[in-house]
Protein backbone atom coordinates (compact mmCIF):
# COMPACT_ATOMS: atom_id res chain seq x y z
CA UNK A 1 0.00 0.00 0.00
CA UNK A 2 1.01 3.45 -0.64
CA UNK A 3 2.49 5.32 2.53
CA UNK A 4 -0.47 7.79 2.21
CA UNK A 5 -2.60 5.53 2.60
CA UNK A 6 -0.75 3.55 5.33
CA UNK A 7 -0.58 6.36 7.09
CA UNK A 8 -4.50 7.33 6.99
CA UNK A 9 -5.08 3.70 7.98
CA UNK A 10 -2.87 4.30 11.39
CA UNK A 11 -4.60 7.22 12.07
CA UNK A 12 -8.63 6.15 11.61
CA UNK A 13 -6.95 3.37 13.87
CA UNK A 14 -5.04 5.97 16.27
CA UNK A 15 -8.82 7.71 16.59
CA UNK A 16 -10.44 4.74 16.64
CA UNK A 17 -8.25 3.42 19.93
CA UNK A 18 -8.89 6.99 21.35
CA UNK A 19 -12.35 6.89 21.18
CA UNK A 20 -13.18 9.70 18.96
CA UNK A 21 -13.52 7.46 15.57
CA UNK A 22 -17.02 9.11 14.38
CA UNK A 23 -18.06 10.00 10.90
CA UNK A 24 -17.27 13.59 11.37
CA UNK A 25 -13.77 13.17 12.54
CA UNK A 26 -13.22 10.52 9.95
CA UNK A 27 -14.44 13.16 7.29
CA UNK A 28 -11.46 15.48 8.68
CA UNK A 29 -9.19 12.87 8.62
CA UNK A 30 -9.97 12.03 4.87
CA UNK A 31 -9.65 15.51 3.62
CA UNK A 32 -6.14 15.88 5.16
CA UNK A 33 -5.38 13.23 3.77
CA UNK A 34 -6.71 13.69 0.15
CA UNK A 35 -5.21 17.36 -0.01
CA UNK A 36 -1.95 15.86 0.64
CA UNK A 37 -2.40 13.97 -2.36
CA UNK A 38 -3.48 10.83 -0.92
CA UNK A 39 -3.16 7.31 -3.81
CA UNK A 40 -3.81 4.51 -4.68
CA UNK A 41 -1.77 1.89 -5.73
CA UNK A 42 -2.81 0.97 -9.54
CA UNK A 43 -4.00 -2.78 -8.75
CA UNK A 44 -7.10 -0.94 -6.00
CA UNK A 45 -8.16 1.29 -8.76
CA UNK A 46 -8.63 -1.62 -11.45
CA UNK A 47 -12.29 -1.69 -12.53
CA UNK A 48 -14.39 -4.57 -14.14
CA UNK A 49 -17.12 -4.63 -16.52
CA UNK A 50 -19.31 -6.48 -14.60
CA UNK A 51 -20.09 -4.17 -12.08
CA UNK A 52 -18.05 -1.58 -9.67
CA UNK A 53 -15.03 -3.42 -7.75
CA UNK A 54 -14.46 -3.01 -3.78
CA UNK A 55 -11.35 -3.79 -2.27
CA UNK A 56 -11.11 -4.10 1.57
CA UNK A 57 -8.18 -2.10 2.51
CA UNK A 58 -8.76 -2.59 6.08
CA UNK A 59 -11.33 -4.09 8.49
CA UNK A 60 -11.79 -3.58 12.10
CA UNK A 61 -13.94 -3.78 15.21
CA UNK A 62 -14.68 -0.19 14.60
CA UNK A 63 -14.00 0.64 11.03
CA UNK A 64 -13.61 -0.27 7.62
CA UNK A 65 -11.96 0.98 4.64
CA UNK A 66 -12.40 0.07 1.10
CA UNK A 67 -11.29 1.14 -2.38
CA UNK A 68 -14.57 1.32 -4.59
CA UNK A 69 -13.57 1.88 -8.46
CA UNK A 70 -16.53 2.65 -10.83
CA UNK A 71 -15.95 2.48 -14.78
CA UNK A 72 -18.31 4.85 -16.59
CA UNK A 73 -22.23 4.13 -16.26
CA UNK A 74 -22.22 1.09 -13.62
CA UNK A 75 -24.28 2.04 -10.57
CA UNK A 76 -25.50 0.09 -7.31
CA UNK A 77 -28.78 -0.93 -6.42
CA UNK A 78 -30.74 1.60 -4.22
CA UNK A 79 -29.73 0.43 -0.98
CA UNK A 80 -28.75 1.99 3.02
CA UNK A 81 -25.95 1.00 5.20
CA UNK A 82 -25.10 -0.77 8.80
CA UNK A 83 -22.93 2.24 9.80
CA UNK A 84 -22.41 5.68 8.97
CA UNK A 85 -20.37 5.97 5.73
CA UNK A 86 -17.72 8.89 4.97
CA UNK A 87 -16.80 8.92 0.51
CA UNK A 88 -13.47 10.55 -0.45
CA UNK A 89 -13.76 10.73 -4.04
CA UNK A 90 -9.83 10.68 -5.49
CA UNK A 91 -10.26 10.05 -9.33
CA UNK A 92 -13.17 10.96 -11.58
CA UNK A 93 -17.04 11.71 -9.97
CA UNK A 94 -20.36 10.24 -8.63
CA UNK A 95 -23.37 10.82 -8.58
CA UNK A 96 -24.72 9.91 -5.05
CA UNK A 97 -29.11 9.71 -5.44
CA UNK A 98 -30.81 9.97 -1.90
CA UNK A 99 -34.47 8.80 -2.04
CA UNK A 100 -37.06 9.29 0.58
CA UNK A 101 -40.03 6.08 1.20
CA UNK A 102 -43.22 6.63 0.95
CA UNK A 103 -46.78 4.99 1.84
CA UNK A 104 -50.40 5.93 1.54
CA UNK A 105 -52.23 5.60 4.68
CA UNK A 106 -53.99 2.28 4.98
CA UNK A 107 -52.11 0.87 2.14
CA UNK A 108 -48.99 -1.92 2.08
CA UNK A 109 -47.07 -0.69 -1.05
CA UNK A 110 -43.95 2.03 -0.21
CA UNK A 111 -42.78 3.90 -2.95
CA UNK A 112 -39.50 5.49 -3.45
CA UNK A 113 -39.05 9.14 -4.05
CA UNK A 114 -36.29 11.24 -5.71
CA UNK A 115 -35.11 13.66 -2.74
CA UNK A 116 -32.05 15.22 -3.89
CA UNK A 117 -28.30 14.28 -5.61
CA UNK A 118 -24.90 14.97 -4.75
CA UNK A 119 -22.37 14.69 -7.85
CA UNK A 120 -19.36 14.61 -6.56
CA UNK A 121 -15.39 15.39 -8.05
CA UNK A 122 -11.79 14.20 -6.86
CA UNK A 123 -10.59 15.83 -3.17
CA UNK A 124 -15.02 15.85 -2.04
CA UNK A 125 -15.90 14.14 1.34
CA UNK A 126 -19.53 13.60 1.98
CA UNK A 127 -21.21 11.69 4.54
CA UNK A 128 -24.01 9.22 5.35
CA UNK A 129 -24.92 9.20 9.05
CA UNK A 130 -27.74 6.37 10.02
CA UNK A 131 -30.20 5.99 11.85
CA UNK A 132 -31.61 9.08 9.53
CA UNK A 133 -32.79 7.63 6.32
CA UNK A 134 -29.47 6.87 3.99
CA UNK A 135 -31.32 5.26 1.47
CA UNK A 136 -29.46 6.26 -1.83
CA UNK A 137 -27.99 4.93 -5.46
CA UNK A 138 -24.06 5.99 -6.15
CA UNK A 139 -23.16 5.45 -9.74
CA UNK A 140 -20.37 6.87 -12.07
CA UNK A 141 -21.86 9.29 -14.89
CA UNK A 142 -18.39 10.25 -16.29
CA UNK A 143 -16.55 9.27 -19.19
CA UNK A 144 -13.65 7.93 -17.45
CA UNK A 145 -13.60 5.94 -14.37
CA UNK A 146 -14.38 6.61 -10.95
CA UNK A 147 -12.19 5.69 -7.48
CA UNK A 148 -13.14 6.63 -3.98
CA UNK A 149 -12.14 5.46 -0.76
CA UNK A 150 -15.25 4.22 1.60
CA UNK A 151 -14.74 4.66 5.75
CA UNK A 152 -17.33 2.65 7.67
CA UNK A 153 -18.24 2.87 10.95
CA UNK A 154 -18.42 -1.23 11.44
CA UNK A 155 -16.62 -4.09 10.78
CA UNK A 156 -17.96 -4.85 7.31
CA UNK A 157 -16.65 -8.53 7.21
CA UNK A 158 -18.75 -9.49 9.47
CA UNK A 159 -21.54 -8.76 6.92
CA UNK A 160 -20.32 -10.66 4.27
CA UNK A 161 -17.76 -7.87 3.06
CA UNK A 162 -20.48 -5.05 2.39
CA UNK A 163 -22.00 -2.76 4.10
CA UNK A 164 -25.03 -2.66 2.26
CA UNK A 165 -28.02 -3.41 5.38
CA UNK A 166 -30.90 -3.67 3.00
CA UNK A 167 -31.64 -3.65 -0.69
CA UNK A 168 -34.76 -1.40 -1.96
CA UNK A 169 -37.00 -3.26 -4.76
CA UNK A 170 -39.51 -0.62 -4.11
CA UNK A 171 -41.05 1.27 -7.41
CA UNK A 172 -39.60 4.93 -7.80
CA UNK A 173 -41.65 7.54 -8.82
CA UNK A 174 -41.17 11.01 -9.42
CA UNK A 175 -43.23 12.03 -6.75
CA UNK A 176 -45.22 10.99 -3.90
CA UNK A 177 -48.70 9.21 -4.62
CA UNK A 178 -51.76 11.67 -3.96
CA UNK A 179 -51.63 10.85 0.38
CA UNK A 180 -48.76 9.46 0.71
CA UNK A 181 -46.63 10.21 3.67
CA UNK A 182 -42.90 10.14 4.51
CA UNK A 183 -42.30 6.61 5.95
CA UNK A 184 -39.04 4.79 7.61
CA UNK A 185 -38.25 1.62 6.43
CA UNK A 186 -38.27 0.19 10.11
CA UNK A 187 -42.46 1.07 10.26
CA UNK A 188 -44.06 -1.95 9.27
CA UNK A 189 -45.63 -2.25 5.36
CA UNK A 190 -49.05 -1.59 6.64
CA UNK A 191 -52.67 -4.35 6.79
CA UNK A 192 -52.43 -6.83 4.09
CA UNK A 193 -53.87 -5.56 0.89
CA UNK A 194 -57.78 -7.18 0.21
Amino acid sequence: MSPRITELLADLRRYAESGVLYAPTAADLLRKHLAAGLDLDPELCAGEATGYSQRVLYSGPSHSVLALTWMPGQQTSIHDHIAWCVVGVLEGCELDEVFRLWRVPGKRRRYLVPDGQTTSTAGRVTMLQPPHEDIHRVSNPGRTRAVSLHIYGADITANGSSSINRVFGEAVLDEPPLGARPVTWREPAGPPAP
